[in-house]
Order: C-alpha cells, then sequence, then structure tokens
C-alpha cells in the first residue's frame, strides 16, 4: 500500500502531472519539458525526481542526457493511472496545449530531435485505452 500511497502523492502536484501527461506521447528529456513547460531546470528536475523514486518513470541515459518515459511495470496503482493519463488527455485543454506545444517545438527543431525512444508508446496503443486494461493487468487483476 506504500508503494500506492507514493503513487498518488506524486500525482497530487499539477507540474508533475503535466509532466505525466507530456509522457504519454513519448519519452523526454529534461530539456524537452522546459522547453514545453517554460520552467526552470532545476524545478523540473525536482519534479522528475519525485515522479521516479515513486516508480511513475523510468530513465535511460542516452550521452549527456537521461530521456524519462511512463514506467510500464508496477503497482496496480501505476496501471490505473497511466490508463488514466491516456484517456483523459484530449479531454484537458491545458494538457491538449502542453502536447500541441510539445509537436511544435520539435516540429520547429527548437527542442530536442526525438530519438528512436525504447519506451514510446504506438500511436494506436495511446489512443485506446483498452490496450492498457489488456496487456498492463495480469490475468488475476482482469
Amino acid at each position: 500500500m506504500d508503494n500506492d500511497l507514493a503513487v498518488f502523492k506524486a500525482c497530487s502536484d499539477a507540474t508533475r502531472l503535466r509532466i505525466l501527461f507530456l509522457l504519454t506521447e513519448r519519452e523526454l528529456c529534461v530539456c524537452e519539458i522546459m522547453a514545453v513547460l517554460d520552467m526552470p531546470q532545476g524545478k523540473i528536475s525536482r519534479h522528475l525526481a519525485v515522479l521516479k523514486q515513486s516508480g511513475l518513470l523510468t530513465g535511460r541515459r542516452d550521452g549527456v542526457w537521461i530521456y524519462y518515459a511512463l514506467a510500464r511495470d508496477s503497482s496496480i496503482a501505476l496501471k490505473y493511472v497511466t490508463v488514466y493519463l491516456v484517456s483523459a488527455r484530449q479531454v484537458h485543454e491545458r494538457i491538449l496545449a502542453d502536447l500541441d506545444r510539445l509537436r511544435g517545438l520539435a516540429g520547429e527543431g527548437k527542442i530536442c530531435v526525438p530519438q528512436p525512444s525504447l519506451a514510446q508508446l504506438q500511436a494506436d496503443d495511446r489512443e485506446d485505452p483498452a490496450f492498457f486494461d489488456r496487456s498492463m493487468l495480469s490475468r488475476e487483476e482482469r
């Protein structure tokens, strides 16, 4: 239960929730998140540390950059949070604006060029919350 509590506490901050919604698009480095949210590196890094410590994120190093992605296998709370993030991202105006800004900055070459992601969700998967229900829940949980 402590792990579930950590997940929900990490989700209780607006900035962290915005970061999680951005990560439904693809894995991102700190500089990309900074550019989209227009926040300083220190603030973003602190939020990422909370999210990673709660088990919501994974990180992979590529040279000097660390790319963050949503964790795929952890607590049941994390699985349901992921389903929520994917299904609700088209509902919230601010999240839609963040995602549009991310795509716009990437298209203009103003942020890191997306690397082939080890954690990138397929477009069909992102748009289908049922995918997460089927793939992320074990047989006992279904």
